[in-house]
């Protein structure tokens, strides 16, 4: 009996065509709207390149706490370690990350550390990032509730223990997870910031790292698609 309830809880788990059609169509166009806000706001408010580089960190805060509620759902005990190190660590990455990124495109005097939650504040009320911030966090919602959270409760509701689970995928993969996805995202925007800091704040090369930005995430979330239609038998 045991053999048999965790062959039915190894089973992939399958959807209708038109229902993951429909989930595949959403996620992309849900994507391309939280990714033309920052467009939008460059043409209709007036941001600049140090803005959109604030709200693509504030972004990757938020594939850091979605990776959070990952790792503590999907690492067993071993969350009791991973979380509270991830948390230390991708914490510290992102405050060096934006003292470069500050020192590079922004305010070059750096300014103390203890000083950028309330810079980043500042930004977020007075220059309206949070408009694109929901956005993008809307976006990255989706991906966390169709990629990972209702196939979660699924397995869940078959039964399967969670140290099956834990043991079924590397504590680390799943804590090193969100580097990787940053990796990717970020070296397509210094690529494109470098071009704006060097022929100015023009729209046209300010669109041109929103476009780069989105086809990062178009990649990734290609990447993520094929990584479900391989796990689904033909």
């Amino acid at each position: 009996m045991r053999g048999e309830a965790r062959a039915v809880s190894a089973q992939p788990l399958l959807l209708h065509p038109s229902i993951r059609k429909a989930r595949v169509l959403l996620s992309l166009a849900v994507l391309l709207v939280a990714n033309l806000l920052p467009l939008l706001g460059v043409a209709l408010w007036g941001w600049k390149l140090f803005d959109l580089i604030v709200i693509y960190w504030l972004e990757t805060l938020v594939i850091g706490g979605f990776g959070i509620m990952q790792m503590a759902l999907t690492t067993g005990w071993f969350a009791l370690f991973v979380v509270p190190f991830f948390i230390l660590h991708f914490g510290g990455f992102m405050t060096g990350h934006f003292v470069f990124l500050n020192m590079m495109f922004g305010d070059r005097s750096g300014g103390s550390l203890s000083a950028i939650p309330a810079r980043l504040h500042d930004m977020i009320v007075a220059e309206g990032l949070w408009v694109a911030l929901i956005g993008l966090a809307v976006s990255h919602g989706l991906g966390f509730l169709f990629g990972f959270l209702l196939p979660w409760l699924r397995r869940r509701w078959q039964g399967r223990p969670l140290r099956e689970e834990a043991d079924a995928g590397s504590a680390g993969n799943v804590m090193f997870g969100p580097y990787k996805r940053v990796m990717i995202m970020h070296v397509s925007i210094l690529f494109g910031a470098f071009l704006v800091s060097v022929f100015g704040n023009n729209f046209a090369f300010l669109a041109l790292l929103v476009a780069l930005k989105t086809a990062s995430d178009l990649y990734v979330l290609r990447r993520q698609w094929k990584t479900e239609a391989s796990a689904s038998p033909a």
